[in-house]
């Protein structure tokens, strides 16, 4: 009786060792099955905004349109800080204003200030996990030296590079090409005084999306 007992158990021991050979070379012959995590940004649309802050260096090149063609600014690298508003009007443009300021001195010590107020057409270019956006600004430039103040045209066309480090904040640089021309008329300043001051502006931005 113990020995046809022995021989049941054993008997159903092997059926259920074979009945699970199935299952398990089903398991291990599937390939395991990951979902990568999603990529990619949130769709721009009409009336999303953005906000940044920049700071950085301002570099002067050369004056130009004078009478001794181009010519040193004789200025030091200076500093720059500037906020920047924008709003999209679709998933690749967007529309906005800056208002920023920079500083430089001359060889004898004297200080230059340049407040530029400027709108800003801007497109966007998006490899994930990257905005590149190019843009255009125009507007007024005011600058001061001394106790002079005088009020220009601006102009700067630039780019930036930014990383996004999540769908609300990116961290980039920005290239900025500022063309500031001083007009003059005469008798004084004679016209011959007309100059355009050429900057270049290097500095590093944080981008709020909201």
């Amino acid at each position: 009786m113990i020995h046809r007992f022995k021989k049941a158990v054993a008997f159903g021991l092997l059926v259920a060792a074979v009945s699970s050979l199935p299952a398990f070379a089903q398991t291990n012959d599937e390939p395991d099955q990951f979902t990568p995590p999603s990529e990619g940004f949130t769709e721009y649309s009409l009336g999303d905004q953005m906000l940044s802050i920049n700071l950085g260096l301002m570099v002067p090149l050369f004056f130009n349109w004078g009478p001794d063609g181009f010519s040193r600014t004789n200025l030091s690298v200076g500093g720059i800080g500037s906020l920047q508003w924008g709003s999209f009007l679709n998933s690749r443009v967007a529309l906005g204003m800056e208002l920023g300021g920079t500083f430089m001195f001359t060889p004898n010590g004297r200080s230059l200030f340049m407040v530029p107020i400027t709108g800003k057409v801007s497109y966007f270019f998006r490899p994930y996990p990257f905005e590149i956006p190019i843009f255009l600004g125009a507007g007024l430039n005011i600058s001061r030296l001394d106790d002079q103040t005088k009020f220009d045209p601006i102009l700067k066309p630039g780019a930036s590079f930014y990383w996004a480090y999540n769908p609300e904040w990116s961290f980039g640089l920005n290239t900025v090409w500022w063309w500031v021309p001083q007009f003059y008329r005469g008798p004084e300043p004679p016209s011959g005084d007309t100059r355009v001051g050429n900057f270049l502006e290097l500095s590093l931005s944080a981008l709020y999306h909201f």
